[in-house]
């Protein structure tokens, strides 16, 4: 993130506009689609056969992996709007830097991921930039890869990889609209239509929306059209494409921070969680964090013959932002300067961001083969290729951050506006080539062995907007990983799987500074060892779990002569160690699930500063629980109940573990009835996020700057949608 390194924004408030569309006769084409339940027109089932994510083209119950998913049926169960809320539906995941009207990211297993350049995020498995807000109409399932992910990403943070798969053309026409309000006086209409033109055939989502919050000053408005088409030219050659626009205004809503409650000039005290409605970022002279972004992605398959497949998919995505917030950050009003923090009396420094028209863009592709042959007396099933990405962070040459003036978290104080554009921006390219190759075989019945590695060719470079603190550097690495299974019967398997992940990095070229600035240091790779099992107790129920260890080295800076510091790649390192538990879809006809838990120790093993090492790593829970269920009652046609109960232990907010967040839960409710109104199939559904209204602290993230922001839960919310299938 360009300023302090945040961005926010404030919307307008356009009028929501109705939308049609007229549906063509649907034909033959559609016999050429692979069978796919339609997610809008089911009760979840939250039955997932495969996942793209794992790069193996295995089964998830056959995949050494630990891999999530998230289908639309349980997206749509839980009226899921963002981020904060999908990381709710799975313990392995946690949030970060998390808040009304802001981009969001998440972490899993403990490790952040990564949103620039396209290193942790895939959209349909091609690399795209995380730094975009999400929009879940156009969002089939959300696939989840735990841990590191060196063999499918290359370059990346070890947490994990994300890919979204976006809705496809289906064989069955049909079309849904559906209109929602909630009791902020909120409210969205969404089309999604399949249909045919001709022998192609077509998806369309679109949506508008008018966010309101319970926060003064923080209302806003998305909209969203979106559009894929597919077709099979030939019997053995099937081509896609799809287009997705998204714009984006919205107020964003700061964090709070500790307060110096012990006059050392750093916060150490909790405030009341009581502040789930204030909005910092409330002046008259707020405007709103503003995305516009725009997706084109097209592939081709082709079945060279009954053994080997081909494709080839190529990928952009840009994104303009306008990141604008008043900033509180920090306290002057007090001796010593407060930092992070507030003072003790809720006093904070306010600060006017604006980073207008950041242009961002990332251009990716990917050509595979995959097949299956046999070879001393084994089969085997290989998948190779290459892929390319390319991204690029254009600013403006400068940016606003000035000092307006000091508010008080319980009397918010009106303060004059400053957006003089006086600091210098940070541009930034980066190229990435890698080829990769993956071999599954058979070596028994009930052994099976995997085999794979990425190499990575990266070529990284940043500037400011005046030419100063250039760095440049290129490096080739290269990521293997290694695994094993055995089937102990039909339903349960147990695997055994290594691999690395690495992350480059330069010093910063400050010779103020560093000592040994603009220098290229060695890669960093992390390593993971996972065993886990999986067990398939009934076709539609699939039980894993899983213990992991990685171990991550971070660069460190160590003080030599004259003040400076030196970078020391390694300096210290992380070992994240955790069990993870989970049970996903139907026990029985009326009963489906999807539940996970998650023990994580996470800690520093090792530092250049002794004080480090065995404090734990901050904003990551040691206990996570989710628990979702959807119960159809057999004595009422369409009527279906569910709930979704989170809970997580407390979270570091210091590096020392000296102030944590207190253990927390909550519980969300839904219910749902199908019927028929006016000859037509209708869904009605109403869902209440945090049910018992509880105000608590959700998260509490540590930003590279150094400064420490806590973010309380959602007040009770109530959402009600119609649904009407055509």
């Amino acid at each position: 993130m360009a300023r302090h390194s945040l961005s926010h924004f404030s919307p307008r408030y356009p009028r929501l506009t109705a939308l049609a569309v007229v549906l063509a006769t649907p034909s033959l084409w559609a016999q050429s689609l692979p069978p796919v339940t339609v997610a809008a027109k089911a009760a979840p089932v939250l039955e997932v056969e495969r996942a793209q994510v794992g790069g193996l083209n295995q089964t998830l119950a056959k995949t050494p992996q630990s891999i999530g998913v998230l289908g639309a049926d349980l997206l749509e169960a839980t009226a899921s709007q963002s981020l904060s809320q999908v990381v709710k539906l799975d313990s392995s995941l946690a949030d970060n830097y998390n808040t009304t009207g802001f981009i969001e990211n998440l972490s899993i297993r403990g490790f952040l991921l990564d949103p620039a350049a396209g290193n942790n995020f895939r959209r349909n498995g091609l690399a795209v930039s995380g730094y975009v807000p999400l929009a879940l109409e156009n969002v089939e399932q959300i696939e989840v890869l735990k841990g590191v992910a060196g063999l499918q990403s290359g370059v990346s943070a070890p947490g994990g990889l994300v890919n979204w798969v976006s809705k496809k053309p289906l064989p069955d026409a049909f079309t849904s609209i559906s209109l929602g309000t909630d009791n902020n006086n909120g409210s969205k209409v969404h089309l999604d239509t399949n249909t045919t033109w001709g022998t192609v055939g077509v998806r369309v989502n679109l949506a508008a929306e008018n966010l309101r919050t319970p926060l003064e000053g923080a209302n806003g408005a998305r909209s969203l059209a979106s559009i894929a088409l597919a077709e099979r030219i030939s019997p053995n050659t099937h081509v896609s494409a799809e287009l997705e626009y998204q714009r984006k205004q919205q107020p964003s809503v700061p964090g709070l921070g500790l307060l110096d409650t012990a006059g050392v000039g750093m916060g150490t005290t909790l405030p009341p969680a009581n502040y789930s409605r204030l909005n910092l970022n409330n002046q008259s002279w707020t405007q709103p964090f503003e995305a516009t972004t725009t997706h084109a992605q097209a592939a081709v398959e082709h079945q060279i013959n009954s053994d080997w497949q081909a494709r080839f998919a190529v990928s952009t995505q840009r994104s303009t932002i306008h990141d604008r917030i008043a900033f509180p950050d920090g306290c002057s009003n007090a001796t010593p300067y407060v930092y992070p923090g507030l003072c003790a009396n809720g006093d904070m420094d306010v600060y006017d961001y604006r980073s207008d028209n950041e242009q961002r863009s990332t251009h990716s592709w990917d050509a595979s083969l995959q097949g299956q042959f046999t070879a001393a007396g084994f089969k085997h099933q290989l998948n190779a290729g290459l892929a390319g990405r390319n991204s690029q962070t254009d600013l403006a040459p400068k940016q606003a951050y000035n000092f307006v003036g000091t508010t008080n978290i319980n009397r918010p104080i009106a303060l004059p506006a400053d957006g003089a554009m006086n600091d210098l921006n940070t541009n930034s390219r980066e190229r990435a080539l890698d080829g990769y190759a993956s071999l599954v075989t058979d070596l028994t019945p009930t052994v099976q062995s995997f085999v794979g590695f990425r190499t990575t060719h990266l070529n990284r470079s940043s500037e400011r907007s005046d030419g100063s603190r250039a760095v440049r550097f290129e490096q080739t690495v290269t990521t293997p990983w290694l695994g094993a299974s055995w089937a102990m019967s039909p339903s349960t398997m147990l695997y055994a799987s290594w691999g690395q992940g690495v992350e480059l990095a330069v010093v910063p070229n400050r010779p103020s500074l560093f000592t040994n600035a603009g220098t290229v240091l060695p890669a960093l790779k992390s390593e993971q060892t996972e065993i886990g099992m999986k067990w398939q107790p009934s076709p539609r129920l699939l039980v894993t779990g899983a213990v992991f260890s990685i171990d991550k080295p971070f660069a460190d800076d160590k003080t030599v002569a004259n003040g400076l510091s030196e970078r020391v790649a390694g300096g210290k390192q992380a070992r994240h160690r955790g069990l993870e538990l989970s049970a996903v879809g139907q026990v029985n006809s009326q009963l489906s699930i999807q539940a996970s838990y998650m023990l994580l120790d996470a800690q520093y093993t090792a530092a250049l500063n002794p004080a480090l090492v065995g404090t734990v790593v901050t904003n990551v829970p040691k206990n996570k629980a989710s628990l979702f269920a959807d119960y159809k009652v057999a004595s009422v046609a369409g009527l279906s109940f569910n709930g979704l109960l989170s809970a997580e232990s407390g979270k570091a907010v210091t590096a020392d573990g000296a102030v944590m967040l207190p253990s927390s839960w909550q519980l969300d409710a839904g219910v749902r009835y199908r019927n028929q109104l006016w000859g037509k199939s209708t869904v009605w559904n109403v869902n209440i996020e945090n049910l018992t209204d509880r105000s608590y602290w959700r998260e509490a993230p540590t930003q590279y700057w150094g400064g420490v922001y806590l973010f309380p839960s959602t007040p009770r919310t109530i959402r009600a949608k119609v649904t009407v299938e055509f």
